[in-house]
């Protein structure tokens, strides 16, 4: 996902560039918001991902996929690269609570700086995008003590950030 040059509509790309937490700013908008988990287990990373990592061979890794929904609509598909050490650890009771909740509620993460990129084809039908959609999404590398994790957020068509 490479950052392009961000010519974008100043609501769009404060959305993208906020350092804030995605989950609470999403919570804010909406009296209905849910978190769907997808899926969390240990399996192999995408290249990209294996290439943000420091230390991607040296230990294993858990990859998490949720859905962030208000008014009962999918708004950001968020998949994240999690050590197996910490899930099974300091986040072994994560189960549907967001990912933001334990990152923003601890001072001692450190965020790395964003790529910012569109997508070509919807994160979770696999459908192409049409050439009038632009589907936008996010990546970074967050740091908390000896641990590395990524975090990648596509803001699906839905999402308040077109608005």
């Amino acid at each position: 996902m490479p950052t392009p040059e961000l010519n974008l509509r100043p609501q769009l790309r404060e959305w993208l560039l906020n350092t804030g937490s995605l989950t609470e700013r999403l919570q804010a908008l909406t009296s209905h918001f849910s978190l769907e988990l997808l899926g969390q287990r240990e399996m192999p990373m995408a290249a990209s991902e294996k290439r943000l990592l420091l230390n991607n061979e040296q230990q294993l890794w858990q990859i998490r996929e949720v859905l962030l929904q208000g008014d009962h609509k999918d708004w950001v598909f968020a998949r994240s690269i999690i050590p197996s050490a910490l899930c099974n650890s300091k986040w072994a009771n994560l189960g549907t609570q967001p990912l933001g909740q334990r990152i923003f509620n601890d001072p001692s993460f450190v965020r790395s700086g964003f790529e910012i990129g569109t997508l070509k084809y919807h994160p979770l039908s696999g459908k192409a995008f049409g050439t009038n959609e632009t589907c936008w999404a996010r990546r970074s590398k967050f740091m908390i003590e000896q641990y590395e994790l990524i975090v990648a957020e596509a803001f699906l068509p839905n999402a308040p950030c077109y608005e």
